[in-house]
């Protein structure tokens, strides 16, 4: 591209003009610099291509060894995801159980409580006491015993009784 442009400068010049063959010091800053030898820039950019390769090689092996332990991290998971579960249908399984065991106790408690209700109070009880001690039936006569006694009566007198 620079030769085309130098062609047409060279062009536009009258054809009796030459130019000078040495550029002046203050132009030579903005002649073309040298051309690099075509060796020195394949054997830069192996060594630059070989730096890629490695440093790409370096990112490949982490990036493996990143999804190895995502893996391992993946399993252990899936693994205590089914661990929890289980403990969750256990756990589950006992607050079941335990509101079945509460269930039966409160019909139990209930059950009770009616039962209690239908028991005389501690003031019943003592009316009867004060009763028991005033009539005293200890001192009372059974059937059985008035029978005989007047069974007895009745032969000491001679009557018959008819059984």
């Amino acid at each position: 591209m620079a030769d085309f442009s130098t062609q047409q400068q060279m062009q536009s010049y009258p054809s009796s003009f030459q130019p000078p063959s040495q550029p002046p010091p203050l132009l030579a800053q903005f002649q073309p610099k040298q051309q690099i030898d075509a060796s020195a820039i394949r054997t830069e950019l192996r060594g630059q291509l070989s730096s890629v390769s490695a440093r790409l090689k370096l990112v490949e092996d982490r990036i493996e060894a990143l999804r190895g332990h995502i893996e391992l991290l993946d399993n252990s998971l899936v693994e205590k995801h089914k661990t929890v579960v289980e403990e969750v249908k256990e756990t589950e399984s006992g607050i079941q159980a335990l509101r079945g065991d509460f269930d039966a106790l409160k019909n139990v408690t209930e059950r009770l409580a009616k039962r209690l209700e239908e028991l005389a109070s501690r003031e019943e009880v003592k009316i009867l006491e004060r009763y028991v001690s005033l009539w005293q039936p200890m001192n009372f006569v059974t059937r059985s015993e008035i029978e005989t006694v007047v069974k007895n009566i009745l032969t000491d007198l001679k009557v018959r009784v008819k059984a």
